[in-house]
């Protein structure tokens, strides 16, 4: 109970807080966009020219469907469609806010879920005493919550916002009105503060006891109102992130990604996780021994690449003690060439044959292309000559339709503002005719009054005169001359009995106080008398 409370009045107060948002924003906008004149004419001749090309593709869309024979038919299908799309619309919007409401469902339902579980897990290793302390402690302070703080706030977020709406609501102020506004705040807070001055000096002097009891209850109220904003932020950042958290479940469910493992599916997937540890260690050894053996063979090439160049050397140097000195190196070279030369030779055989085989393709095709081609070239000749008359004769008829197109331009425009002007005119006489129409009912209308007036007064008959307003206004004006006179000789005897009835209040007064005193003395002898009656029994 107390946690729908508590929520429904946090949702009050978000729904205020959103409306004065919305509403200082429109204010904003109000401010900034300020329409002239120009921009709201400009606006409406935009319209009228919308108006009026949207009414000729009307008035063209009619002139062709009107030579159809299925008119109706079409007109028809065409309603049912647009039926049939706004009652689409309206599933899919109702779709929409059936899926917001599932998935605000769903999540009132994950954090319902998600307390509860919070709930068991905390009362599995607590006793019935301490559960029945934390539920207290949990009732006082939403009991606080509820009570205390959350109505201040309402309160003071009302009240600020019917200040606002009021401030709203007035007309714009200037800087000097801003500045007698300050000063007369100015001088309010300084007789506020002397009143409080004053105030803790009279409870100071009556009774110096209570003052630490009052520090200390501030000091506990405010601590509490700390402890209340604290808990107030907490509550809000768990919330936050209980929304966060099922905003992930929910993009992960969209992504098609698994659901967060429980109990003995966690403990399968350290399992896995330790298996595919193990074959890892076991592949790296195995890494590492390959490693280990690449490193062994590349140090026994390296060897054998010694060994050559040293066998490579001695051979050289015996070639050259013999006379012989590069012979293998020579050998070696020629060998190569000739592989290289009968390689060479292959593809030159064969790039030749190709290149006949291709050089006589090419003269064929060749042949057979001019033997099409001599027609048509023949045919082409005429159209050659042809088609330069017709590009002379273009360009002479494009100057004349740009020199044309220019002229009807500059005269369109030239006609088009002197159409606006008319427009303009036309506007304005008209608002000036409906202005005089206006003012000459407003005179025929009095005009008509003064007529009945004067009728009225020249009628002979007493009862018919009394109901003019010449007639009806006098009469006022005698009763107030006469409720006036009235007044006047009332404040005569006011003033004339004034310093009598002071004196006389002054008396009562004092006989008052004398009495007051005379009533005090007789209850203290009574209670002399009463003391002294007890001192004599014991």
């Amino acid at each position: 109970l107390q946690d729908d409370e508590v929520e429904k009045i946090n949702q009050e107060y978000l729904e205020l807080l959103e409306e004065f948002k919305t509403v200082h924003k429109a204010t904003d906008k109000l401010k900034s966009n300020q329409y002239t004149a120009a921009d709201i004419k400009r606006d409406i001749q935009q319209m009228e020219q919308e108006n009026d090309q949207l009414t000729k593709t009307i008035e063209r869309k009619k002139a062709r469907v009107e030579s159809m024979s299925n008119i109706n038919e079409l007109l028809a299908a065409a309603r049912s469609l647009r039926r049939e799309q706004e009652r689409q619309a309206n599933i899919l919007e109702q779709r929409h806010s059936q899926k917001t409401a599932v998935q605000v469902a769903e999540n009132k339902y994950q954090r319902l879920m998600g307390q509860l579980k919070e709930l068991r897990t905390a009362t599995q290793n607590m006793s019935v005493e301490k559960l029945m302390l934390k539920l207290e402690e949990e009732y006082k302070s939403t009991q606080y919550l509820v009570e205390d703080k959350l109505p201040k706030e309402l309160v003071a977020k009302k009240k600020s916002c019917n200040s606002i709406q009021k401030v709203l609501l007035e007309p714009a102020m200037t800087e000097d009105d801003v500045d007698d506004l300050l000063e007369k705040a100015q001088e309010l807070q300084g007789e506020l503060n002397d009143l409080h001055q004053q105030r803790m000096s009279k409870s100071d002097n009556a009774d110096e006891k209570l003052v630490m009891f009052r520090k200390q209850a501030m000091m506990i109220a405010r601590k509490k109102e700390a402890l209340a904003e604290e808990l107030k932020e907490c509550t809000n950042e768990w919330t936050e992130g209980e929304n966060e958290l099922s905003k992930k479940k929910e993009e992960m469910r969209s992504t098609g990604a698994e659901q967060v493992l429980t109990g003995p599916e966690f403990k399968k997937y350290i399992a896995m996780i330790r298996n595919k540890g193990n074959v890892y260690k076991a592949k790296r050894s195995e890494m590492a021994d390959l490693r280990a053996e690449v490193g062994v063979l590349a140090r026994t090439a390296d060897i054998l690449q010694n060994q050559y160049n040293e066998v490579k050397q001695t051979i050289a140097q015996m070639e050259k003690e013999r006379g012989i000195a590069g012979y293998t190196d020579t050998q070696d070279q020629l060998e190569m060439i000739s592989a290289t030369k009968g390689e060479t030779d292959e593809k030159k055989g064969k790039i030749l044959e190709d290149m006949s085989d291709m050089s006589d393709k090419l003269n064929q095709m060749i042949a057979e292309k001019k033997a099409a081609l001599a027609p048509i070239i023949k045919e082409l000749r005429p159209l050659r000559s042809k088609c330069n008359e017709l590009e002379h004769l273009h360009t002479q008829k494009k100057t004349e339709y740009d020199s044309l197109s220019a002229s009807l331009g500059s005269n369109l425009h030239t006609l088009e503002q002197e159409v606006r002007s008319l427009r303009e005119t036309a506007q304005s006489d008209e608002s000036r005719h409906h202005f005089l129409m206006h003012a000459k009912q407003l005179l025929e209308a009095s005009q008509q009054k003064i007529d009945e007036e004067l009728g009225v007064y020249k009628n002979q008959d007493p009862a018919v005169r009394k109901s003019s307003l010449r007639e009806q206004y006098n009469r006022k004006i005698q009763e107030q001359d006469n409720l006036g006179k009235t007044l006047r000789a009332k404040q005569k005897t006011v003033r004339e009995q004034h310093a009598p009835n002071v004196t006389q209040m002054a008396m009562w007064r004092d006989l008052q106080q004398l009495l007051s005193t005379k009533e005090a003395i007789l209850r203290k002898s009574k209670e002399a008398e009463l003391g002294n009656e007890n001192i004599l029994i014991l």
